[in-house]
C-alpha cells in the first residue's frame, strides 16, 4: 500500500519540526532539563513528557480506537495534563525522556503512515480525522517547541510549517464556541496572514467585516495560548472575531493551556 500523498507531507512537517527540537535537546546538560522559564508553568522535561503522552495516545486512538474510546471516558473525555506526568517522568534523566519521546513518535508513524488522511479516529471528547490529528501533532510540536528554545534562551524561526497551525485554529472557529455552549457565528470572517518570506496566507470572504490582519506567528501564538490579541501585532475588527480570539483553541479537543494565556511559555 502506498502511503497517502497529504499523510505523507504531513508526516515529513511533522517530522522536520521534531528535527529542530531534538536538536535543542540533544546537547542539553542534566541541570537544564528541569529549567523553567520565568514566564512559564513547566519545565523542560514536563514539556517532552507532554509531548510524548499524546504522542501515545494519538497512536493508540489509530491502533485501537475502542481502547482509547475506555481510556478518554475514564479522563471524562479531557487530554492529558500536567498532573498525568508522573514523578518518574518528571525526574527521569533527560536521555531518557528524549528517547521515549523517540519511541512515542516512532508509534505515532507506524500508526499514521498507511492510513488515509480523511480516516475517522475517536480523541478527546469529539472526532478527528486523520489529517487535522497530525496537524494537530504539528501545532503541538511548534508550541512545545517554542517555550522549550525560551527555556534555552535560543531562537525558534517561524517556517512555512506554521500554515498547519493557523489552519488548525481557522477551521475550528467555530468549534471554539460550541465547547462552551456558546451559538456557533454565522457571519463570514477574513482572516489575512503574512507567512515567512513574505508567503499571503488567506481564508473566508475577501470583503468581510469581521477579520483578522497579521503575521501567522502572532495568530499562532494567541491559538495555542502563548499570547492575548492584545500583546501581539494582530489586526482585528469585528465583535465576532475578538470574541473567536479570546476562546479560540488550535482545534477540537486540544490539551487546556497550563500556564496563564499570554505567557511566554505555557503549553498547550
Amino acid at each position: 500500500m502506498t502511503v497517502p500523498t497529504a499523510t505523507g507531507e504531513l508526516l515529513a512537517d511533522l517530522l522536520a519540526e521534531r528535527s529542530r527540537l531534538t536538536d535543542l535537546l540533544g546537547p542539553l546538560a542534566e541541570p537544564a532539563w528541569r529549567v523553567r522559564p520565568a514566564t512559564g508553568h513547566w519545565t523542560i522535561a514536563e514539556h517532552v513528557a507532554a509531548l510524548a503522552l499524546l504522542d501515545e495516545a494519538a497512536a493508540l486512538a489509530v491502533t485501537a480506537p475502542t481502547r482509547f474510546v475506555t481510556h478518554s471516558r475514564s479522563r471524562r473525555a479531557c487530554p492529558p495534563r500536567l498532573g498525568d506526568i508522573d514523578a518518574r517522568h518528571r525526574d527521569s534523566p533527560g536521555p531518557e525522556l528524549l528517547s521515549w519521546l523517540g519511541a512515542a513518535q516512532t508509534k505515532l508513524v507506524r500508526a499514521y503512515r498507511r492510513i488515509d488522511p480523511a480516516h475517522q479516529l475517536p480523541w478527546y471528547g469529539t472526532d478527528l480525522d486523520a489529517g487535522t490529528a497530525l496537524a494537530a501533532r504539528i501545532a503541538e510540536t511548534w508550541a512545545h517547541g517554542r517555550d522549550v528554545a525560551a527555556a534555552c534562551g535560543a531562537s525558534w524561526v517561524p517556517t512555512d510549517r506554521l500554515r498547519h497551525v493557523a489552519e488548525l485554529g481557522v477551521r475550528s472557529l467555530g468549534a471554539s464556541f460550541e465547547a462552551l455552549g456558546r451559538p456557533v457565528p454565522t457571519v463570514p470572517v477574513r482572516i489575512e496572514l503574512s507567512g515567512p518570506d513574505d508567503q499571503l496566507w488567506t481564508w473566508g470572504r475577501e470583503h468581510a467585516r469581521d477579520r483578522v490582519t497579521g503575521t501567522a506567528e502572532d495568530l499562532c501564538l494567541v491559538l495555542t495560548g502563548r499570547r492575548t490579541a492584545a500583546q501581539v501585532g494582530l489586526r482585528v475588527s469585528g465583535v465576532v472575531v475578538a470574541e473567536w480570539l479570546e476562546i479560540a483553541r488550535p482545534y477540537p479537543g486540544a490539551p487546556e493551556a497550563p500556564g496563564r494565556r499570554g505567557a511566554d511559555a505555557s503549553v498547550s
